[in-house]
């Protein structure tokens, strides 16, 4: 049976003392699915990210991919409608250069921990979006120019033994196509 994993919340970010919702994400009311690597059973597994369709064969994307990796906040696809009805990514056409940081809280087993609210406290200098998925994973998008100190500071409260993180990219971007 196929697992369709989708977030259940839309991007913001910490801002001046309280939560500010993306105005793409806002305004986005498609969902666009992305198939990932198969489960340890062989069966399909999608990750539905919520986008707008500017038109009938293009997606941008108004989420920070959880699960996906090289696609990103802002990166446009092309889609086509599934024989079910909903939109699938077929290919990449641009890249809109930002990051995509996985942080998962492993520690965080009471579902009323809130360390994702000072993750985004912690990054607001950065400007970084974020999608949380539970209160235990949280997808962090940050802008090129900021996305190496935002991957440093991951990285030492990793050593600390703060959470765990990963990047979402498996190459960096190239010029805009």
């Amino acid at each position: 049976m196929p697992q369709y994993v989708e977030h259940p919340s839309r991007t913001g970010r910490w801002r001046d003392g309280a939560f500010e919702l993306l105005p793409e994400a806002e305004t986005a009311t498609d969902t666009v699915w992305i198939s990932l690597p198969p489960d340890p059973d062989g069966e399909s597994v999608w990750e539905g990210l919520l986008a707008s369709t500017p038109q009938p064969d293009l997606a941008v994307i108004a989420a920070v991919p959880v699960f996906a990796y090289d696609l990103n906040l802002g990166d446009e696809v092309e889609v086509v409608a599934s024989a079910e009805g909903p939109l699938v990514a077929v290919r990449p056409l641009h890249d809109a250069g930002r990051f995509t940081f996985r942080v998962l809280f492993p520690e965080a087993h009471d579902p009323e921990d809130r360390s994702w609210i000072a993750l985004q406290q912690d990054l607001e200098p950065f400007g970084c979006w974020f999608d949380v998925y539970s209160h235990q994973l949280v997808a962090v998008s940050a802008e090129p120019e900021v996305a190496q100190a935002v991957a440093d500071f991951l990285a030492d409260e990793q050593r600390a033994g703060r959470w765990v993180y990963e990047t979402g990219r498996s190459v960096l971007p190239g010029p805009p196509r």
